[in-house]
């Protein structure tokens, strides 16, 4: 079961006038981070754990009225780590990517859409340490140096004064073949030309019901050409699918309770020697409690929820296929943003969450637990009916 997490800080535009004229510049940044542990028998000596660090920032400056020059830097560090009485085990993993790229803005009014392009340099290693004994009895190390083209295309939608949604895709590859889609709130720190709503509506008002649903799919592609020729370069392709649905009551004014569930698809191919093909699907049910904290258009929110989540996973490769299942129990507090559309619809982005699960593999010995924290601009929206 794989968990991530990202902190992203809002996107930021110094806009006097017109949201993309010359001069207006914006900062984003992100940072991630996350720690699990296996839990083994009481009489096994064993440990194993992972660990994992990334974190960037891009800043972006409208040279021109409608064009955008935009620079970026990024780092991931990540280290799996197994020991036992006499041996210990370790493949510390790390990359470091420089971006710069101009996009062209058009439209007008709340829609803005954009295209555009440039530059993508990267590095990475990984390397694998074992010794026995105290005695060094393996190392490998492995490095990667890419340059690669990047083709962006999206489009923005202003909610209000300040705040507007994006959907965007990329590709690294000529011909174009798009390997992800993202979304995610922007926050422009001066207002835009847009009249602001800060009437009360009555759609969290006690006794109201929500019927609620989430949908968002991630395709993602990554090629491996290592200098070190004794290696195999390959490439993976992932995508993954997630859908969700949730009912809930307002037990008190901008205080709701409900029922939440889900479910994620997702299947990953690696193309080397042999080949690896990965299937996963995941059923999810849960309730939660939430908190809005203003009855305006845009209001923050904050929610506690309990999951129980069904794991199922199977792998082949040339020679093997195996199958494995996985429960996990699962508390999520988080916090997010809230644009009431009108009475009836309201529409959602998770911005910060805690995650701490526990899980267990059935017919083994096999248990984890794992905490991970994530904040910032989200590639999740949801969308829901008040009645």
């Amino acid at each position: 079961m794989k968990h991530s997490f990202t902190l992203v800080l809002l996107l930021l535009a110094t806009a006097a006038f017109a949201q993309t004229e010359k001069g207006n510049s914006f900062i984003s940044g992100n940072i991630s981070t996350g720690y699990s542990a296996n839990i083994y028998p009481k009489n096994s000596h064993n440990k194993s754990g992972t660990f994992s660090l990334s974190s960037g920032i891009s800043y972006g400056k409208f040279i021109k009225d409608d064009i955008l020059w935009r620079i970026g830097v990024s780092e991931t560090f990540s280290r799996n780590y197994w020991k036992n009485n006499n041996s210990k085990l370790s493949n510390p993993y790390g990359s470091l990517s420089l971006n710069s790229s101009g996009l062209y803005f058009f439209g007008k009014e709340r829609w803005r859409g954009f295209v555009g392009g440039g530059l993508s340099i990267s590095g990475s290693f990984f390397n694998i340490k074992q010794s026995v004994d105290g005695k060094q009895e393996l190392t490998s190390k492995e490095r990667n140096f890419s340059i690669r083209p990047i083709f962006e295309a999206g489009a923005l939608y202003f909610f209000n004064k300040h705040l507007a949604i994006q959907l965007a895709t990329s590709s690294n590859t000529f011909p174009l073949n798009s390997y992800g889609f993202s979304t995610g709130l922007l926050y422009w720190i001066k207002p835009t030309s847009f009249e602001a709503e800060t009437k009360e509506l009555s759609i969290l008002n006690k006794g109201r019901w929500t019927l609620g649903a989430g949908f968002d799919v991630d395709t993602r592609r990554l090629r491996n050409n290592l200098s070190n020729q004794s290696s195999i370069p390959s490439q993976s392709d992932e995508n993954e699918t997630n859908v969700s649905l949730q009912i809930g009551k307002f037990v008190k004014n901008r205080t709701m309770i409900g029922v939440r569930m889900g479910y994620s698809k997702n299947y990953s191919e690696v193309t080397s020697t042999p080949q690896i093909i990965t299937k996963r699907s995941m059923y999810r049910v849960g309730i939660f409690r939430k908190q809005y904290f203003f009855a305006t258009r845009l209001t923050p929110y904050w929610e506690v929820e309990f999951d129980y989540i069904r794991n199922n996973q199977e792998q082949k490769d040339a020679s093997t296929n195996s199958i494995g299942h996985l429960n996990t129990f699962e508390l999520r507090p988080n916090i997010g943003l809230a644009y009431l559309i009108s009475n009836h619809f309201l529409v959602e982005t998770q911005l910060a969450d805690l995650l701490i699960n526990y899980s267990s593999q059935a017919n083994t010995e096999y248990k984890n637990w794992s905490a991970n924290l994530s904040g910032g601009l989200r590639p999740n929206l949801s969308l829901s009916y008040v009645f």
